[in-house]
């Protein structure tokens, strides 16, 4: 199974050192900036995947750190210079699982309720852990694994085979198997 750790430790440290550093009307919205970044990023390397862009492998260790090379350059060349046009222009699209409406409209409730801020806080973990998922399972299936031999790696879930897995699917899986679980019994809210 894979190590959710890693992960959740980041995504920690960065909503709190985004507590610290934005202002408190600023910072929910720092947060939907960040999703949608990641989710847009991650998307382009699963589109590069089906494409065969990317290169096989023989280990999985070097496989996952080839993949995140590669979500970085993507996040540089594709998203860094496009994102806030295309979260103004397509407010409305879908990006996985996530959706910048949706998003801004939490981080608006977010400005003056507390439950509303633990939620977005929440939703970043989440997106997080998920997004990293479809990026090792991408880097498994560059060693050789079959779809449901990454996914069984890596949640412990034997599934039938699916008849098609885009990004969006592919999130739902991990979200099911993987994400969800680990947050029922990881989670605790930050506190302040």
């Amino acid at each position: 199974m894979i190590d959710l750790r890693p992960p959740l430790n980041e995504a920690i440290g960065n909503i709190v050192n985004w507590r610290n550093k934005y202002a408190p009307r600023e910072y929910p919205y720092k947060i939907v900036l960040n999703i949608m970044y990641r989710a847009y990023s991650t998307k382009f390397v699963f589109e590069a995947f089906t494409r065969n862009e990317l290169p096989e492998y023989d280990d999985f260790t070097e496989a996952a750190r080839g993949v995140h090379r590669f979500y970085g350059q993507m996040a540089a060349t594709e998203v860094h210079s496009n994102l806030i046009r295309w979260m103004t222009t397509k407010p409305h699209e879908e990006v996985g699982t996530v959706c910048t409406v949706r998003l801004e409209n939490l981080a608006t409730r977010a400005e003056t309720d507390p439950q509303a801020l633990e939620e977005i806080e929440f939703s970043y973990i989440f997106e997080l852990l998920n997004d990293m998922s479809v990026l090792y399972f991408i880097a498994f299936r560059l060693c050789g694994e079959s779809e449901v031999d990454a996914i069984s790696k890596m949640s412990g879930a034997i599934i039938e085979p699916l008849d098609y897995m885009d990004y969006t699917i592919t999130k739902q899986v991990f979200q099911q198997l993987l994400v969800a679980p680990y947050m029922n019994r990881n989670y605790r809210p930050i506190p302040y």
